[in-house]
């Protein structure tokens, strides 16, 4: 009898340990399992930007990929960014289309992947400042077509170059890419 007196409050004791300990574990992998989601979740956030399917519409400057606004502070200083927004590339891929400006110099479109490397920069030029061998392929190939007075050229980071022309006939409009040799890149 005296030691079920022992053994009883000691089961007990052990039994109450037993419970606490368990809940303490569970507390432990709840909040561990929290922190996880909403890291998670926040993974998820940042990674709309910076994997190949971009938010349709503008895209928060703080939410730009990391070193796009380095890249522009060296390699366009004194410009501002005004705005970025998703725009697909002619030949296919997301990217991001990112307004900059300068007192006194051309406005200017910078194009990045969602990875953040940087793909062009675009300028809006008179059509006179056009090849004229893009110009002859215009009067051949669009003939029926009106192209407007200004069109895009386009610096790649390779340094070469192509020429955008919004072009339109009635209401049905189309743009076409040709390279400087009058080539047509791409058209849509």
């Amino acid at each position: 009898m005296a030691l079920k007196k022992i053994i009883v409050p000691f089961l007990a004791i052990s039994l109450a340990a037993f419970i606490v300990s368990c809940d303490y574990d569970k507390n432990d992998k709840d909040e561990q399992n929290e922190a996880t989601e909403t890291e998670q979740t926040e993974a998820k956030e940042d990674a709309s930007i910076k994997t190949a399917t971009l938010p349709a519409g503008e895209i928060a400057l703080d939410k730009l990929p990391a070193g796009v606004k380095e890249f522009v502070e060296k390699n366009y200083a004194g410009y501002t960014i005004n705005k970025a927004a998703s725009d697909p590339l002619c030949q296919g891929g997301d990217a991001i289309d990112m307004t900059v400006t300068k007192a006194g110099a051309p406005n200017l479109s910078l194009i990045f992947k969602p990875d953040g490397s940087f793909v062009q920069q675009e300028e809006d030029v008179v059509m006179a400042a056009a090849p004229d061998k893009v110009k002859n392929e215009l009067k051949v190939k669009f003939a029926d077509y009106k192209a407007g007075d200004q069109i895009e050229r386009k610096t790649f980071a390779d340094k070469t170059i192509q020429y955008l022309v919004d072009l339109s006939k009635g209401a049905a409009t189309k743009e076409v890419i040709f390279n400087i040799a009058g080539m047509v890149v791409c058209e849509k």
